[in-house]
């Protein structure tokens, strides 16, 4: 799994409205996952406590998707962010969470930037067929129409103008 794929995931909070109880059964499941697996003398032992860090966790990170979670845990249990010195407590979570916030945003900003250049594509695109064949301003005479009086059939290029504009098309495909 990668920041990525994390990225496309089922909100946290969505996730908890839909199926709260499932949800935070999951929730709580990573978490114990990375608590045993981390082994530190001072952590986690109670349900109220795994309550808790769930309930700031969720309330600190309303962006995380489940994925993220799970991805985070991980890198978690492989002590990606440093060691723990056998404590792993809210704070320590807390920090991790934060650092995994951290590597994600560059990730995030590079999906948002390839969001909007396919957005701005795909309107070139349907704007290009809407768009008048004769009204651009690289050509001086096309450029006395404007969009507005095209569509409203005033001040329309003549035949002639239009196979002037053709032929010069033309020589232009030639050159």
């Amino acid at each position: 799994m990668t920041i990525e794929t994390a990225f496309k995931g089922t909100n946290v909070r969505t996730a908890l409205k839909l199926d709260e109880q499932a949800s935070r059964a999951a929730l709580i499941a990573m978490l114990a996952k990375c608590v045993r697996f981390v082994d530190a003398n001072k952590t986690l032992t109670e349900g109220d406590e795994y309550k808790m860090v769930l309930d700031e966790l969720v309330k600190g990170f309303p962006t995380f998707t489940m994925e993220d979670w799970r991805l985070c845990l991980y890198m978690m249990a492989k002590e990606t962010f440093g060691g723990y010195y056998e404590r792993l407590k809210l704070a320590q979570f807390v920090e991790c969470f934060t650092k995994y916030e951290q590597l994600k945003q560059p990730v995030i900003t590079k999906i948002r930037q390839d969001e909007a250049a396919d957005f701005e594509r795909m309107q070139t695109e349907a704007l290009r067929h809407i768009t008048p064949e004769y009204a651009t301003e690289f050509n001086p005479i096309a450029a006395r129409v404007t969009p507005q009086n095209w569509f409203k059939g005033e001040n329309r290029l003549t035949y002639t103008e239009r196979l002037e504009m053709e032929k010069r098309a033309k020589t232009r495909t030639n050159d």
